[in-house]
């Protein structure tokens, strides 16, 4: 084996090394592209999910917390359907006003003669199609769906006589 044939041998063992790689670089790219894309998707999810059912639960959890007879109704504030709590504090109620305006979920409370309208309501989460509906019998629907078209619904019932 002559000195010229060691040398093309040598360049096409570093081309092939280099070859394989580059191969190996392109491959592992391609995988952590893969990687972050299903990462991202997840996170998006989790976030979503996460403030649809917290949405739905805290809307639970305040029903539970008015949970006594002539407290809980459903009204409207302007032209949205609104969950309506009350409260007496001393000679005056207060009303609770929880409804929601595309897709924000809001809580306004007012006094018992306060005019109210839908822009004077906090913010609390961000929400799909949220509902709140009379079941009957004591029995409250809430539902929410997140932005993959998911629908999360929570039944209640009051304890108390209505």
């Amino acid at each position: 084996m002559g000195k010229n044939d060691r040398a093309q041998t040598h360049t096409a063992d570093l081309l092939f090394t280099i070859g394989l790689f580059c191969v190996f670089a392109a491959a592992a790219f391609i995988l952590v592209m893969i990687g972050i894309g299903a990462y991202q998707n997840t996170v998006e999810q989790m976030q979503d999910t996460f403030s649809t059912r917290t949405a739905v639960s805290y809307v639970a959890e305040k029903l539970r917390q008015h949970d006594a007879a002539g407290s809980v109704s459903l009204g409207q504030v302007e032209d949205l359907p609104a969950l309506v709590l009350s409260d007496q504090v001393g000679d005056n109620t207060y009303f609770t006003y929880i409804y929601a305006d595309e897709e924000t979920l809001y809580e306004l409370t007012v006094g018992e003669d306060t005019p109210v309208t839908a822009g004077m309501g906090e913010q609390i989460l961000q929400v799909r199609d949220f509902t709140i509906t009379d079941a009957g019998d004591g029995f409250y629907q809430f539902s929410a769906s997140d932005s993959g078209g998911r629908t999360v619904r929570y039944l209640a019932h009051l304890r108390s006589d209505g």
